[in-house]
């Protein structure tokens, strides 16, 4: 098996220059670079990459943490998140903490012994100063810690605009919102104070169920799908994931009410299942792949000490329109 001397030696250069080429650090002449290039491919030099991350004193591996994976939003994120890690090299390890809060304590546990270079969080379930205890790069989606962790999220306020202006506009007089918890501090909870105000402004009715917003199962969506309607029966318009609307559709099916003549829904998320909503599901896209990209890119830099401009990342959210919020 080729080592790197064996690569050094075919090239014509010291093994401090396959090693720069090799981790795209430090200067390497565009010429040398390809004899290195060439000597690898010729010799089927495979890099010790165990090696090369103890000399950077790094594993390659990235921690992230999410409520629950099968949950289609998360599902999407995950999905484009290991592609952008491997696109730097890294690898992602999934912590999927919703049946047991504990895991994700274990991981701080193992970013505090350098087993994995970095947290990207998506979880609620632990306070914020187990994670002001790690002095490892920590990058949260929709959760503001503060203290200098970089929160990447969308505009949820431009979220809940377009979700409440969709439900008046379309006739609704009465609506209902699938609140997550307010004892969590994330910048999701805007969208529910913007869609709140404004539907209260325009003269509406408003009612709001409170969900755990760790607890993403389908048994949960479904048993709040059954409380809207026992407790509800007025409501014309409802706002919520799209996992939860999709949930009282079905609902709403069995039960022989109309979408879009007696019930309008607006979902939220823009998950690819909405799509396969019956009548089709008008939607609050999130940008999910631009959203694990930027955690991915911040989460780059604060590995390699690079200074971030902002400790916030808002992104734009977009307005799918679809049958569910149809006019008669």
């Amino acid at each position: 098996m080729a080592t790197i001397r064996d690569v050094a030696q075919k090239a014509g250069v010291g093994v401090a220059t396959v090693s720069r080429v090799l981790s795209e650090n430090g200067y390497v002449k565009e010429e040398t670079k390809q004899k290195v290039m060439e000597a690898i491919r010729e010799l089927n030099y495979t890099p010790n990459e165990i090696a090369r991350n103890l000399y950077y004193k790094r594993t390659g591996i990235v921690a992230v943490i999410i409520p629950q994976i099968s949950h289609p939003f998360f599902a999407e994120f995950v999905d484009k998140l290991v592609v952008e890690l491997l696109a730097h090299n890294y690898k992602a390890m999934i912590c999927n903490t919703w049946s047991e809060e504990s895991y994700e304590l274990q991981y701080f546990d193992m970013l505090k012994r350098n087993m994995v270079d970095g947290i990207i969080c998506a979880t609620h379930s632990v306070t914020n100063e187990e994670y002001f205890n790690i002095n490892r790069p920590i990058v949260a989606l929709d959760h503001t810690f503060g203290r200098g962790i970089p929160c990447v999220s969308v505009d949820h306020k431009e979220g809940g605009r377009l979700a409440a202006m969709e439900l008046i506009q379309a006739g609704c007089k009465n609506v209902l919102q699938f609140r997550g918890s307010s004892n969590v501090d994330s910048p999701a909870s805007l969208r529910h104070d913007v869609f709140e105000k404004i539907i209260r402004e325009h003269g509406l009715g408003y009612q709001e169920i409170i969900t755990d917003m760790n607890d993403l199962s389908e048994a949960t969506a479904e048993k709040i799908a059954y409380e809207f309607f026992e407790k509800y029966p007025d409501v014309d318009g409802i706002f919520g994931t799209d996992f939860t609307v999709m949930s009282a559709m079905k609902r709403a099916h069995e039960l022989g009410i109309d979408i879009p003549g007696r019930l309008k829904v607006v979902g939220y998320d823009g998950t690819k299942i909405s799509r396969l909503a019956s009548p089709g599901l008008t939607t609050v896209c999130q940008p999910i792949d631009d959203l694990a990209k930027q955690s991915v890119n911040i989460m780059m830099d604060l590995i390699n000490g690079k200074t971030i401009d902002s400790s916030d990342v808002h992104l734009s959210v977009s307005l799918h329109r679809d049958q569910s919020t149809a006019i008669n």
